[in-house]
């Protein structure tokens, strides 16, 4: 009998949903919505990497971009945020000038 990874020792998104659920998401959209699903259970390293694999998918998911910034935020990456931020803008996504404003405020 094989013994399963613990979450606490997977630190890849990718395998943790290989492991847990058995298939992986094949589209943009899969990836952002389980990039949602681990930002909305605060395990924003796993919600980063889901965003980053559906903008490799579609570089046109703004709103991967913006949830991307948020999660980066919430593990203090920054300039992380900062970049996601400016291709989300990029993209036409006007909901995302304040925040990137504000936080292009904080340089040095």
């Amino acid at each position: 009998m094989s013994n399963p990874v613990s979450s606490e020792e997977i630190d890849d998104a990718e395998v943790w949903i290989k492991d847990k659920i058995g298939i992986t998401p094949k589209t943009s959209l899969g990836w952002f919505r389980a990039g949602v699903g681990f930002f909305n259970k605060k395990q924003y390293a796993f919600s980063i990497q889901c965003f980053q694999r559906s903008v490799t998918i579609d570089p046109k998911n703004y709103n991967a971009f913006q949830v991307m910034a948020r999660a980066c935020i919430a593990v203090n990456r920054r300039e992380d945020a900062i970049v996601a931020l400016k291709q989300s803008v990029k993209l036409d996504n006007p909901s995302d000038w304040q925040l990137l404003v504000e936080l292009t405020g904080q340089n040095k």
